[in-house]
């Protein structure tokens, strides 16, 4: 008797594609157990060591996505054609302890029918086209009917590895002891843990609240150990202890810096192994673009590339007390602004008539007025932030907008009236990493307090958590390289995205990265190319960043811009000048949002699609800037168009407060700004001119 499982009516549970999740620990070095949404989830991402191309599989939205990622990803495993077979059974067998009804299914099927998957395409797993593929899921499955017919119960018992931190966590591994001979246990802890079998001394049982144990390897057969365990279940674990010796180092060589060391018998003994490890703590070795290349030193031997062959032999030197480097090297791409040698630093101190054709006190004033405007433009925009035209026409009939005059809606009663969003806390933060480095970005001092600001806001101000930030960042915050190498972060959510992801979060705190060494077209370009990729790496969030920097270092500089032409040169200029940073990308349509007519601001469509687009609040911006002689009519005109209007506002409020100065806002917005915030700003904004030598 046969069963075809492709084509009969009511086995579909049984099939990898269905869409039955479960729990189930990460094979590797992570050892805590994740959520699978399928097993072909589970089987897909099995193809690969990296956490991240694991992450990118099990995160896919449906299992025919998640079966084209494991097809088209890549590198494979070295070993992956050894250990796909057991890959599935591990899969088929979670699904189905995971889930009653689908193993009532498979039991239904009566006791001696062949199992078989009829997928005429695959030749392993199925059928084939003409019978005679291997069957290996219909094999599978026909095993797992009859484990399931001797074995009713699961016996999954948690595990704590002893005496010992990172990267093991105690916290949800378990080990599923159902069916397993003693002899057996060491080998599947291994297995769990991702270590090397010799690298565990003992296993054993506690229980009774820790005060008893009992060795695994005293029981002689697998229904002693069940017969133990349905006795002490409720409060019983595997306490593991492992050798201690073989201690190597891991370097990073680019930097020529410690990341930390690896005890190799508590690793599975092979290159891929090592290398996932190196790369947890250097995530740069993720990712092809920066060209990684792993070594082996042994007693200050030459370098050797890292093989299993060469692993084995560091293993023996480190045993014996040697000194064995693992060395990560990596290139950041030529394309990539970290791979530019920041600018030479020099003094950040203004000198009026060599840096600057306006006096200390104008200069001074523009400043405090971009930095104001951002503000003031954020807390008017959040009125229409994410309404279209006609909602924001309906919300606020008249047009007449301020701090304080918002509709109390679910989005906007989460800030107070005269309160400004994330658009210029993230301002302040990039101008507080401006600072740190004395006119020129620090990459390191804006990353970490981008995340700090994202977990707990500004503590001083009140806050409890970053409010409002955008899903790039977040996405961005939460990637495992970001408290590395933040830029490695950012260029990951890129490329999950298809490359395709130029969202507003970058431009919309970039204006202060003109303030540094205005003066100097290299430090600005880098300070806001830099700033930009920490979180936003398109080459056009670059490239608007560097757009509207340059156009505002101009401006401090104290270039000519008395008409709307010499206004529009300037625009045009700072425009082309910020080409090269879109790595040769469309400059035309860079340039469409720069040279925007007077009556072009209704043709940005900034409360179209693609709301969230760097081009928007640039166009918006430069708009602005050429066109209008009112901050006030200005910045309700651009928030009227509603869209991101935040986000759009921020920028044009920087780019028109520069060029009008701070007298030139509105006494009334001002005025209606919360008190805190407005004493908190100001002397965030006498600290940068101090260090301009303006205060």
């Amino acid at each position: 008797m046969e069963l075809d499982i492709f084509t009969a009516e009511g086995f579909e549970v049984l099939a990898s594609f269905a869409p039955l999740g479960f729990w189930t620990h990460s094979e590797g070095l992570e050892g805590t157990r994740r959520w699978w949404p399928s097993a072909e989830h589970y089987f897909q991402a099995g193809k690969f060591w990296t956490w991240e191309l694991q992450e990118q599989i099990r995160q896919a939205r449906e299992p025919g996505i998640a079966k084209h990622l494991g097809r088209t990803l890549g590198p494979l495993r070295s070993d992956w054609d050894d250990v796909k077979r057991a890959r599935l059974h591990r899969a088929l067998l979670e699904k189905l302890w995971a889930h009653s009804a689908a193993r009532e299914v498979l039991l239904s099927i009566p006791a001696g029918t062949r199992i078989v998957n009829g997928n005429t395409v695959d030749v392993f797993f199925g059928t084939g086209p003409d019978g005679s593929g291997l069957n290996v899921m219909g094999q599978e499955l026909q095993a797992l009917r009859s484990f399931f017919e001797e074995h009713q119960r699961r016996w999954e018992v948690p595990v704590e590895v002893a005496e010992i931190g990172e990267p093991f966590d105690p916290r949800s591994i378990f080990v599923d002891l159902t069916g397993v001979m003693p002899a057996e246990t060491t080998a599947l802890v291994s297995d769990v843990l991702g270590i090397d079998v010799e690298a565990i001394e003992t296993v054993d049982f506690v229980y009774d609240g820790g005060f008893e144990r009992a060795a695994v390897m005293d029981f002689q057969e697998a229904s002693d150990m069940e017969c133990f365990l349905a006795q002490n279940f409720e409060d019983c674990k595997l306490e593991v202890r492992l050798v201690q010796q073989a201690v190597v180092t891991l370097w990073n060589a680019t930097e020529d810096s410690y990341l930390g060391r690896a005890d190799v018998c508590h690793l599975c003994q092979s290159a891929a192994k090592i290398e996932s490890r190196l790369r947890e703590v250097l995530p740069l070795l993720r990712h092809a673009d920066f060209k990684p290349r792993i070594t082996v030193a042994i007693d200050g031997d030459p370098e050797q590339p890292l093989t299993n062959s060469i692993l084995r032999l560091a293993c023996v030197a480190a045993a014996k007390g040697g000194d064995v480097l693992i060395n990560g090297y990596y290139t950041l791409p030529t394309r990539h602004v970290f791979s530019l040698a920041a600018p030479a630093a020099e003094s950040p101190l203004v000198h009026c008539g060599s840096h600057t054709e306006l006096s200390a006190v104008e200069l001074a004033s523009r400043i405090r007025g971009m930095i104001w405007g951002a503000a003031l433009g954020d807390a008017v925009g959040l009125a229409t932030e994410f309404m279209d035209r006609s909602e924001a026409a309906k919300a606020y009939p008249d047009g007449c907008l301020s701090p304080t005059s918002r509709i109390q809606d679910k989005h906007r009663k989460r800030w107070l009236p005269g309160d400004w969003t994330d658009d210029t806390d993230q301002l302040v933060l990039l101008l507080d990493a401006i600072v740190a480095g004395k006119g020129l970005f620090d990459p390191m001092s804006f990353s970490a307090g981008l995340k700090r600001w994202c977990a707990s806001g500004f503590p001083e101000l009140g806050d409890s958590a970053g409010l409002g930030v955008g899903q790039t960042v977040k996405s961005v915050l939460e990637h495992v390289a970001f408290d590395v190498a933040p830029e490695v972060a950012a260029d990951a959510i890129w490329r999950q995205s298809g490359c395709s992801l130029a969202a507003n979060g970058a431009i919309m705190r970039c204006a202060v990265a003109s303030i540094g060494c205005f003066w100097d077209d290299q430090v600005v370009s880098f300070n806001a190319a830099a700033s930009a990729a920490v979180t936003h790496a398109d080459p056009r969030c670059a490239s608007s960043c560097v757009c509207i920097a340059l156009l505002l270092a101009r401006v401090l500089m104290g270039c000519e811009m008395s008409s709307p032409a010499q206004r529009r040169e300037l625009a045009v200029a700072s425009a082309l000048q910020s080409v090269g940073y879109l790595a040769g990308g469309d400059w035309d349509e860079l340039l469409r949002h720069v040279n925007v007519e007077a009556s072009g601001l209704r043709g940005l469509q900034l409360g179209g699609g693609g709301i969230g687009y760097t081009y928007k609040p640039l166009g918006a911006a430069c708009w602005a800037f050429q066109h209008a002689e009112d901050f006030r009519e200005a910045v309700q005109a651009i928030a009227m168009e509603a869209g991101d209007a935040d986000s759009n506002a921020t920028v044009a409020g920087a780019l028109l407060g520069a060029r009008l100065g701070y007298s030139a806002l509105p006494a009334v917005w001002l005025s209606e700004m919360l008190p805190a915030q407005r004493d908190w700003l100001n002397a965030k904004i006498d600290t940068c001119l101090a260090m301009l030598g303006l205060s």
